[in-house]
């Protein structure tokens, strides 16, 4: 295993007010194999969702201008970065258009060991392609940054050195040598790290990385997993305190997770989750 050693990555917890960070996947209507993960958000959908933030007086912000405010800049009340994992081919399809539509800066992390492949990481998506590295190069210079998502979509939890090297130098040079500049950003597959894994990314010259619920400063961002079933009242929900609160909890406390997900479903959607989702859980963490 990997010698703990001390530093930044030991840094207190963020503030509840920080920006939210928006995280997607695929875009698009629901495969004929079905979307047990709710991932694919549909064009229409994710336009409503964007026009929502714009007339609720969100501001969409670079991640130049997320990482200033993780200095010590101070936030607007109302901010927001777009983040999206994996590197599907609906994302250059259908969601890169709109958002430069908009004029709306974001973040696509890849995991550049299995682009232009099928998703072999998830049986139920593995009819999905993601896109090529020649593909995700074309995003160079656009307002669609790249950063990395490991090396082949592998947990990085309880990674040794070699693990960790190639999931973070490894794909931080490969993802550098597709994009012709060295990537500032990662995304923990799955939003599973541990400490090991967050020293990783300082040694490695990340200037900030992102989980899910389970924060942990800046080499840990919590976000904001936005799905595909997602009704207008539960995309609103997502953006306040109460959830950004609940997820935390969720997040910090294991063996609370699956209950708060559930007690936010019941609160907002007044139903108890399908025995599809709770059986997806098992795949996605």
């Amino acid at each position: 295993m990997a010698v703990v050693r001390q530093s930044k990555v030991d840094a207190p917890r963020m503030s509840f007010r920080m920006p939210r960070v928006l995280m997607y996947h695929n875009f698009g209507e629901v495969p004929p194999g079905g979307d047990p993960e709710h991932l694919f958000v549909t064009e229409q959908t994710f336009r409503a969702q964007l026009d929502l933030l714009r007339r609720r007086g969100w501001r969409a912000l670079s991640l130049d201008e997320f990482m200033a405010v993780l200095d010590g800049a101070p936030a607007p009340r109302k901010s927001y970065l777009i983040t999206i994992d994996d590197g599907h081919e609906s994302v250059l399809r259908t969601a890169a258009p709109i958002l430069a539509e908009a004029a709306i800066p974001s973040v696509l992390f890849v995991p550049p060991g299995v682009l232009g492949g099928p998703v072999n990481w998830n049986p139920a998506y593995q009819g999905e392609k993601l896109s090529s590295k020649a593909e995700i190069a074309t995003l160079a210079g656009t307002g669609m940054e790249v950063g990395v998502h490991g090396y082949d979509h592998t947990r990085m939890f309880g990674m040794d050195d070699a693990e960790l090297h190639r999931n973070v130098v490894r794909a931080r040079d490969e993802v550098a040598e597709m994009m012709g500049g060295t990537p500032r950003s990662f995304a923990y597959p799955y939003g599973t790290h541990d400490r090991n894994a967050r020293q990783a990314m300082a040694d490695a010259g990340f200037t900030v990385s992102f989980a899910v619920a389970r924060e942990h400063g800046r080499f840990a961002v919590d976000r904001v997993y936005v799905k595909g079933g997602d009704s207008h009242r539960m995309f609103r929900f997502k953006l306040s305190l109460a959830y950004r609160f609940a997820s935390r909890v969720g997040g910090r406390t294991p063996w609370l997770r699956h209950r708060v997900r559930d007690l936010v479903a019941l609160l907002t959607r007044g139903q108890q989750p399908s025995a599809g989702e709770k059986a997806s859980r098992r795949i996605v963490g």
